[in-house]
């Protein structure tokens, strides 16, 4: 009975034994897995890629702060976005107006960090999205909004907005499109969002793709 048990005791502390040194051996295969590789590493847009100090910033596009609007509108003849996004569009509005006076800029998914949205007049319903791209993508973001854009007042990480002036900041990848990666500033300028300053981000990232 006592060499049975003291073998049994002999072999249980050998199996604590591995399993110390297994556990102590480094990242099993799945962790490693689970960490980023060298071209994710290389992808990844950070705050500092997008600090620019000749970007427009909000107080330089002010308008006056905005009134109540009682009964928020949506013209579905104003842009085709309307009639196929009125039930989004109309929960929006509803919410009042977030964006340059009496606008509300409506925001909604379109897939895995890809955002689309449209600015909409509450007092005639005139529905207005950007020239140029449908939405924006944020697959490689990992961007700082408070350091970022600072004086924002948007509630959304792609998409930079205040109240009480006409400046729309876009971060991202424009329709997915990497040589369209960065911060894209428009302003509302006779009911249409005008492009007027870009901070662009190229990375030339293929040669690290197949390192780890």
């Amino acid at each position: 009975m006592r060499r049975s048990l003291s073998g049994r005791i002999v072999k249980w502390t050998y199996t604590v034994a591995a399993v110390l040194v297994l556990c102590t051996v480094g990242p099993s295969q799945s962790q490693r897995s689970d960490l980023p590789s060298a071209f994710q590493k290389c992808r990844t847009v950070t705050t500092g890629d997008l600090i620019d100090k000749t970007a427009p910033i909000f107080s330089d596009y002010p308008v006056p702060p905005p009134e109540p609007v009682k009964h928020p509108r949506l013209d579905l003849s104003s842009n085709a976005i309307a009639r196929t996004y009125r039930t989004v569009l109309r929960t929006e509005i509803a919410r009042g107006p977030n964006f340059a006076g009496p606008y509300r800029v409506a925001v909604w998914g379109c897939g895995s960090s890809c955002s689309m949205f449209a600015v909409v007049n509450l007092d005639t319903g005139r529905v207005i999205t950007p020239e140029g791209f449908s939405h924006t993508s944020g697959v490689f973001l990992e961007i700082d909004n408070q350091k970022l854009l600072p004086e924002s007042q948007s509630e959304y990480s792609a998409l930079g907005f205040r109240k009480d002036s006409r400046l729309i900041v876009v971060l991202g990848d424009l329709d997915e499109d990497e040589n369209r990666e960065g911060a894209f500033y428009l302003t509302l300028e006779h009911e249409r969002l005008r492009l007027i300053h870009s901070t662009r981000v190229k990375k030339d990232c293929e040669d690290s793709r197949t390192k780890q």
